[in-house]
C-alpha cells in the first residue's frame, strides 16, 4: 500500500491592510455593563444607538436581548436593586427599630447614590419602579417590625423616608455621610409619636 507523502503546508498569505477586527461576545451581562456608566454619563442623551456604538455592535443587535428602550431600562433597575432583598435584609432581627432602618437607609441611599440618574427617572415616572418600591416596603416593614403602628401611619413614614433619601442623592451627597441619620430618626420619632 502506498501512502502519500505530506505536501509541507505553507502558511496562509497575509493581506494588505488592517486585520478584522473580532466581533465582540453580546449577551445581556454585556450590555447591562455597558449601558450603566452610559446612562449615567449621557442622562436624556442616553440611547440604544449610543449603547450599540459604545459596545461596538448594530443597533439592532441589543434589540434581541430587549425590545426598547424602557425594557432596558427596567432590567438595568432590576439589576441595580437586587441588594434590596427581603429575604436578605441588611439588619438583624435583634437590632431595635431604629437601627434597623438605619441600616436599611443607608442600603437604599448606596443604591441611589450610585445611579442618580435612576432617581430621576423615578420621580418622573418614566421608568415603572413598582419591584423596587415593593422591595423595599417589606424590608421597611421588616425595619419596624414590633412596633405597633397604624398602617396609614407606616405608609407616609416610608414616604417620608424615600423622599429625603432621594433629595440626599440627588443633591449629590456622598452615601457615606451620616448627616442624613438625624432626619431618619426624627420621622421614626413622629411616627412613634403619632402611633
Amino acid at each position: 500500500m502506498k501512502t502519500k507523502k505530506l505536501q509541507a503546508i505553507e502558511p496562509p498569505v497575509r493581506r494588505a491592510g488592517r486585520p478584522r477586527r473580532a466581533a465582540p461576545a453580546l449577551d445581556s451581562a454585556a450590555i447591562l455593563q455597558a449601558a450603566l456608566p452610559l446612562l449615567e454619563e449621557k442622562g436624556e442623551a442616553f440611547s440604544m444607538r449610543a449603547l450599540a456604538q459604545s459596545l461596538g455592535v448594530d443597533a439592532m443587535a441589543l434589540y434581541h436581548y430587549y425590545a426598547g428602550k424602557q425594557e432596558l431600562l427596567l432590567a438595568l433597575m432590576a439589576q441595580r436593586f437586587a441588594a434590596l432583598d427581603p429575604r436578605q435584609p441588611p439588619f438583624t432581627r435583634r437590632q431595635a427599630p431604629q437601627r434597623r432602618l438605619l441600616a436599611l437607609c443607608a442600603l437604599y441611599l448606596e443604591l441611589v447614590g450610585a445611579t442618580p440618574y435612576f432617581v430621576r427617572l423615578m420621580a418622573r415616572g418614566l421608568v415603572a419602579q413598582s419591584d423596587v418600591a415593593e422591595r423595599f416596603t417589606a424590608l421597611f416593614e421588616l425595619a419596624l417590625d414590633g412596633l405597633d403602628l397604624p398602617q396609614k401611619l407606616r405608609l407616609r413614614g416610608r414616604d417620608a423616608v424615600v423622599d429625603l433619601l432621594h433629595g440626599y442623592a440627588l443633591a449629590g451627597r456622598p452615601a457615606g455621610e451620616t448627616q442624613w441619620h438625624a432626619s431618619v430618626a426624627l420621622i421614626l420619632a413622629g411616627m412613634r409619636a403619632h402611633g
